[in-house]
């Protein structure tokens, strides 16, 4: 009996602890930080980043680093088509991303990476890759947009 209370106490503690640790975890990381890419490494971060860019340059026809009006439509119509395969996401807050939401988050994202894109080419070269993940490592670039609240719905 002696045993059982032990192990019972034991179990105890050892659950509290690690729901401790647990909410430690996500007190660090603020809840609306809702992709799994937001804790990537910067080297990571990177090469996610580099190897989608391309696809989402080419949809850039005027190459000014942002998806205008016609552009976006163009980028939407390929991704409800199918002939765009995007990388899986966690949305944050858990919640299911709208294809509109899906869009607007890959526009902005386009138009903040493409400023990496010097050479206006629509690929990040070694260098290139060199200044974003330096730029990640200082904190001055973020999968978020600071100004937008992270809503990516129709006014963003």
């Amino acid at each position: 009996m002696r045993f059982i209370k032990t192990l019972a106490i034991s179990s105890a503690i050892g659950l509290a602890m690690c729901r401790f640790a647990v909410a430690q975890v996500q007190d660090s990381h603020p809840s609306h930080v809702g992709a799994a890419h937001e804790h990537m490494d910067p080297a990571a971060l990177v090469e996610h980043l580099s190897k989608f860019f391309p696809s989402i340059a080419a949809f850039d026809t005027n190459k000014d680093g942002k998806l205008d009006a016609t552009e976006k439509q163009a980028l939407a119509k390929a991704i409800a088509d199918g002939k765009l395969e995007l990388p899986a996401h966690t949305p944050p807050h858990g919640e299911k991303p709208t294809p509109e939401m899906m869009v607007n988050h890959i526009v902005d994202m386009y138009a903040r990476v493409a400023v990496y894109d010097v050479n206006h080419d629509g690929q990040l070269d070694a260098a290139e890759q060199a200044t974003l993940k330096a730029a990640i490592e200082k904190g001055e670039f973020s999968l978020h947009d600071p100004h937008s609240q992270h809503d990516h719905g129709a006014g963003s």
